[in-house]
């Protein structure tokens, strides 16, 4: 493997043209050995594929939360050319909260269990593409949000969908992927009586019994949440589900996988630059698929832009 001992060590120069084209990068990755467990073959493709390419790098492992965000802090874009997470979303959530206006671009090496931000991207799960979108992909510039000082890059949720995703052990998840979101579900709507939260849209209140407010598309992995959501336009989409009780939030559990949201308008969307969020308990909140914080919470888009490696395209 093509690993240097240092990755502040060099001149980063030495590997670029005049006209700043990387033809043998050299990356920080940083990898969530635990969330890749299922995946750790496509990571060493992956890696077999930089190394064939010339690439160097470092590898520096997380253990507990804020490691990420720590190493991405110290990467500075005058010794790496890309910070590549090697992890799922909640990894890249760790990573980004680590990202400045300065830091170098963000490269994904998708080994979690929903991969939103690869999906959003068009990032395809196979080793050659993401080899080659690290190596002389397309940079995209993102501006993320931030909900009581986390920054996030897909979405951020309150209400029922943030008390599934609190219920989840994260060994579980690890273990048996997807479905166990469908068992934290079943779980809430016997235990949580989605009651309507207290929500305002730039001064404006409204009511939902929960809130998903999105840079993109997609929820979940593939499933469409704000269809009008674009990663490069910075705008907060917030998702509104209007109908409270256990009864409501089950038809829109099902309608979810099924397409059925929007096809059949039961969630409202609008666009907003401050969103706030209370309700009378301090119930959770998630941010990219982990929890962030409680309520209340304040929504906005940060001040700076993060530029993400993507694939492509013709």
């Amino acid at each position: 493997m093509a690993i240097v001992d240092d990755p502040f060590e060099g001149d980063s120069n030495d590997r670029k043209w005049d006209t700043g084209k990387v033809i043998a990068p050299h990356f920080l990755i940083i990898l969530n050995r635990r969330a890749a467990r299922k995946r750790i073959k496509l990571f060493e493709q992956v890696l077999t594929l930089l190394d064939a390419a010339g690439c160097t790098y470092i590898i520096r492992e997380t253990h507990a939360a804020g490691d990420a965000a720590r190493f991405a802090r110290e990467a500075t874009a005058d010794v790496v050319d890309a910070v590549v997470v090697a992890g799922g979303d909640g990894t890249i959530n760790d990573t980004v909260n680590g990202f400045d206006a300065t830091s170098p671009p963000l490269g994904l090496i998708p080994l979690g269990t929903a991969n939103v931000l690869a999906h959003e991207i068009g990032l395809k799960i196979e080793p050659d593409i993401i080899a080659e979108t690290l190596i002389g992909g397309q940079r995209l510039s993102v501006v993320p949000g931030h909900v009581n000082g986390r920054v996030f890059m897909m979405m951020v949720g309150a209400g029922f969908d943030a008390h599934v995703v609190r219920g989840i052990p994260g060994a579980l998840k690890r273990r048996l992927g997807k479905i166990v979101y469908v068992f934290s579900a079943i779980n809430q709507l016997i235990r949580y009586p989605c009651p309507h939260l207290s929500v305002t849209l730039d001064g404006r209140p409204v009511t939902a019994s929960t809130v998903v407010v999105s840079r993109g598309r997609l929820y979940g992995g593939r499933f469409i949440m704000a269809p009008d959501a674009k990663l490069e336009t910075p705008e907060l989409h917030v998702s509104l589900f209007p109908r409270k009780g256990r009864l409501a939030m089950a038809a829109y559990c099902l309608a979810l996988p099924l397409g059925l949201l929007n096809r059949w308008n039961l969630i409202g969307h609008v666009t907003g630059r401050c969103i706030e969020i209370h309700d009378a308990s301090n119930g959770p909140v998630q941010a990219d698929g982990d929890i962030a914080t409680t309520l209340p919470a304040t929504i906005k888009l940060v001040d700076y832009s993060i530029v993400i490696l993507v694939a492509n395209r013709d």
